[in-house]
């Protein structure tokens, strides 16, 4: 472990003195060569285990929680590793990293983990920046699932080519890994329409499944699915999906296909749904007594904001109050204006505050998204019903204040993360949640 604190020290010091441009092309190099040599320090864990990653825009991280609780239903312990939380097995524990996939050096070292207490089956969440800087090397996958795939982080991988052959690398790995328990298998929602990208990677088994009838004439078996109000039937089998939103019966349909693939019965399947009634910052609810409803999303990307907006707007509600910033600083300023947008076509009183800023320009920021706000509402309703607050506690206690009886605020951006990145790249210990607690346990509020 010393070695590895004395290669993180080094890279610091020398980013300190490496231009940009050289560092992007330093970096895939630094964090595949730390993974392999991380692999190879913890005895390649992997190879021991049935690793299952999992990529997509949206819902990575739920389809991970889902996928695991399944296989530990079945009495097939697991592991997992997500935005949100890792889990050994044993344990769960909240991601404090600000990684949504963790360097190869942590990941190698929670794969160890998870086989010393006995786990047969790991479930990784995958991004594009892990994948595309080699975080994932070392790594035996068994399986690769995709959720489905927008335009997000295309400014940061240069282009949306690079940003879906970036999601690639996963699907790739699983093509030229050699050993491991299951069979090679890749799982695909074919209703997204880069579905047959990623499902033309080589692999032993290919699984698809959709709810609007599309086949694939490379996939070994299709399973069809129908939506029903509160969850969808695949088979015979009716599944009932608490956590809210359309998208999220997607997300549990690819789970159950890849967890019946894996041994799993379908009555497993959805007795571990019916168990899971939330995943922490996923339109998780704040429950309080004040006569209106608060929900805390992640929704960090065009895709997932719009899915929580509209997850929240199909419940009943008289105004629904929405704060969010926009997290990416400089690296994803289109999304701004989009953001603006989605929120002006379905909420009723925006309060624009601080995301992770990093180094950019706050208020430039929030004027960016009130640009977005503009496009769809007149001048005197954006006065009205759109508001500037740059610090985002006084946002948040802003829009509980002005709640009143039926209404429904929802805050997206951070979920369930535990910092918030202020101006100057200054971070602070931060986590919505407990914000929303804390301000409504106020009397005045």
């Amino acid at each position: 472990m010393a070695i590895y604190s004395i290669i993180r020290l080094l890279m610091k010091f020398l980013k300190a003195l490496i231009p940009s441009v050289i560092l992007k092309v330093i970096r895939p190099i630094y964090h595949g060569a730390v993974a392999l040599m991380a692999d190879y320090y913890f005895d390649e864990p992997s190879k021991e285990l049935t690793v299952i990653g999992i990529t997509g825009t949206a819902g990575k991280s739920t389809t991970t929680q889902m996928l695991s609780k399944m296989l530990n239903t079945a009495g097939k312990k697991c592991g997992f590793i997500t935005t949100v939380s890792f889990s050994d097995g044993n344990s769960e524990e909240i991601n404090k990293h600000g990684l949504s996939m963790p360097g190869g050096w942590l990941l190698q070292k929670q794969l160890k983990e998870m086989l010393k207490n006995g786990c047969k089956f790991a479930v990784v969440e995958c991004t594009s920046e892990g994948l595309a800087q080699n975080r994932h090397l070392g790594i035996d996958f068994d399986y690769a699932l995709f959720t489905n795939l927008s335009p997000a982080h295309t400014q940061a991988h240069n282009g949306w080519e690079n940003y879906k052959t970036a999601k690639g690398k996963l699907f790739a790995a699983v093509g030229i890994s050699q050993t491991g328990i299951a069979k090679k298998t890749i799982a695909a929602n074919l209703d997204d329409e880069s579905a047959e990208y990623f499902l033309a990677f080589p692999a032993a088994q290919k699984l698809g499944v959709s709810f609007f009838g599309k086949t694939s004439a490379i996939c070994n078996k299709v399973y069809q699915a129908s939506k029903t109000e509160k969850g969808f039937i695949l088979g015979q089998t009716d599944f009932l999906v608490h956590l809210l939103g359309e998208f999220n019966k997607y997300n549990a349909a690819l789970s159950v296909v890849a967890a019946e693939s894996l041994g799993v019965s379908l009555e497993d399947c959805q007795k571990a749904l019916v168990e899971l009634k939330v995943i922490p910052g996923r339109m998780e609810e704040i429950e309080n007594s004040k006569g209106f409803r608060v929900f805390v999303d992640y929704g960090c990307e065009p895709v997932s904001f719009t899915a929580a907006l509209k997850a929240a707007a199909a419940l009943p509600h008289q105004k629904l109050i929405h704060v969010f910033g926009s997290t990416g600083g400089h690296r994803d300023s289109q999304k701004r204006f989009l953001f603006g947008q989605a929120s002006a076509g379905l909420a009723n009183q925006i309060i624009i505050t601080n995301d992770d800023v990093y180094d950019s320009d706050p208020e430039k920021i929030a004027k960016d998204i009130e640009a977005g706000v503009k496009l769809a509402y007149s001048k005197e309703h954006i006065a009205n019903s759109c508001k500037i607050i740059l610090d985002r506690r006084e946002a948040i206690q802003y829009a509980l204040a002005i709640a009143k009886q039926g209404d429904l605020v929802l805050i997206t951006g951070k979920g369930s993360e535990q910092f918030l990145v202020l101006p100057g790249n200054s971070r602070i210990v931060w986590d919505d949640r407990s914000v929303v607690k804390e301000l409504l346990s106020n009397k005045k509020i």
